[in-house]
């Protein structure tokens, strides 16, 4: 009995001392300060995942064991930030770029570079920005999938690039996702991008990128996949640029001030293994070459090109797209197997509308185009259907030239080379309304190098408005007339807008 008693006393003393230890393993962030770093009110705190800006939720230390949150030691692989309620085993930190140092051990980071080299894969980070923190300066490798916000409903955080560098690098394995919501970048750099997507897909939401220089505000490499959501860029460069990538854009909305020296872009053959196609000189919206997926909605506001497009082998899609003060509204070159398809664009006040060179496969349909200096749509050769279209004013409405006659002068230094078996009926021209043209609703013109080469096609089910001097049908310049009886002439002018 006295034995027993014993035991019973001295396990008593063993659980008393462990006590103490064991809330050593498990220090509370409210009570944490030293000498140099100030008490924050904001101990381990991280928004909801699903939406970052909701209230924020208590946090539950309850998971938290020895390994996880009673040590820094960076070889433990499972980081120490809180796991949210409703979202088990991902972990959030805090990046405050106004602190001092960091602290991984309580989940607050003083760089968004270092919480991403810290934070293990599928992980959070919040960010709080200017006001409640400060501007994080830095660029930013992500190599693993996470997710990167704004702390708190404000404003939203911003990353600034520092000279010469790039605001953000991703470089993910394939099948993974960097997600980004509500975070301002800034970009001064003519030498790099200010997003780079080598690898993996990177998804932004509902956020804005201030890019000036002459590079990229995105740029991203083949393999890589870029999804951008109700997101502006602001440039005096370029937009996007995609190379066999691929790509899902809704609502982007891109402003280009002025058209700034060169893009930077040069243009690769058919088979996108070849950069020696030529350059564009100034400013370009879009730019994807041999790239897949989709443009829903947005805007794009100046530049030399406003959407440059070639089609890789399951094609692209440009749906409900505006594109205004641009010299060309829309170029689309030829690619791999796949068809652009180019449905319901708005194009105002550019000199040319769109422009589809020999080769490129393509369908323009159901289209406004108003206002254009030069011509709404200019087809060379290629075997494109242009259909139930409207394209009010400019000297001519819609264009028919030699494929030979590519490129126009705007482009001197670019050469498009057409797929091998290329269509050889030329463009379907059908069902569009073309009116208030200065010199012709409608130009064939096979001249080439001097000879006069003969072209095919249809011309039917079309719709004219042309007040003399201006005329219909101009086909002086073709050897073998495209059919031009099946279309209604009007001679005189359409109230516009009706």
């Amino acid at each position: 009995m006295k034995t027993s008693s014993r035991l019973r006393t001295i396990g008593r003393r063993a659980i008393l001392a462990a006590v103490p230890l064991c809330a050593l393993a498990f220090p509370l962030a409210a009570d944490w300060n030293d000498e140099n770093q100030p008490l924050y009110p904001y101990p381990n705190e991280a928004a909801a995942l699903v939406y970052p800006y909701d209230p924020v939720p208590d946090i539950d230390f309850s998971h938290c064991r020895r390994s996880e949150c009673g040590s820094s030691r960076r070889e433990h692989h499972q980081p120490q930030g809180p796991v949210l309620p409703g979202a088990p085993g991902q972990v959030t930190f805090l990046v405050d770029c106004g602190m001092g140092h960091s602290e991984p051990r309580r989940g607050v980071f003083s760089s968004v570079d270092e919480a991403a080299s810290f934070a293990p894969p599928n992980a959070t980070i919040l960010i709080l920005p200017p006001g409640q923190g400060t501007t994080c300066v830095e660029t930013v490798h992500v190599r693993a999938p996470l997710t990167i916000a704004t702390y708190g409903g404000g404003s939203d955080a911003v990353i600034q690039a520092p000279p010469h560098e790039p605001c953000m690098v991703a470089h993910i394995p394939l099948g993974d996702a960097l997600t980004i919501n509500g975070v301002r970048f800034i970009a001064r750099s003519r030498e790099a991008p200010c997003i780079t997507v080598e690898a993996g897909h990177v998804v932004v939401r509902n956020s804005s990128v201030d890019s000036r220089g002459s590079n990229w505000a995105f740029d991203v490499h083949e393999s890589g996949e870029l999804t951008v959501e109700s997101t502006r860029i602001e440039t005096d460069a370029s937009g996007v640029h995609a190379r066999r990538a691929h790509v899902e854009l809704r609502n982007l909305d891109i402003d280009i001030d002025g058209r700034n020296g060169v893009a930077l872009l040069d243009l690769g053959r058919t088979d996108c293994t070849d950069r020696d196609g030529g350059t564009i000189r100034g400013s370009v919206g879009l730019a994807l070459e041999c790239s897949e997926g989709f443009v829903e909605g947005g805007s794009i506001i100046g530049g030399a090109v406003g959407v440059l497009v070639s089609a890789g082998t399951r094609g692209l899609r440009l749906t409900d797209i505006k594109v205004s003060k641009a010299d060309t509204g829309i170029l689309l070159l030829p690619g791999q197997l796949g068809t652009v398809n180019v449905e319901r664009p708005v194009l105002t006040r550019t000199q040319d509308g769109i422009i589809v060179a020999p080769g490129a496969e393509s369908q323009i349909t159901g289209g406004v185009i108003t206002d254009s200096m030069m011509s709404g749509i200019t087809v060379y050769g290629a075997g494109a259907l242009v259909s139930g279209n409207k394209i009010v004013g400019g000297e001519d409405g819609i264009r028919m030239f030699a494929g030979d006659a590519f490129p126009p002068p705007i482009f001197p230094d670019f050469a498009a080379i057409p797929v091998i078996g290329a269509e050889r009926d030329g463009p379907i021209v059908e069902n569009n309304l073309i009116a208030n043209v200065r010199h012709s609703a409608v130009r064939i013109d096979g001249r080439s190098g001097g000879q006069l080469h003969r072209l095919h096609g249809r011309l039917m089910g079309n719709t004219f408005y042309a007040r003399h001097p201006a005329v219909c049908i101009d086909d002086e310049y073709n050897d073998d007339p495209v059919r031009v009886r099946a279309n209604t002439c009007n001679s005189g002018w359409l109230p516009w807008p009706f």
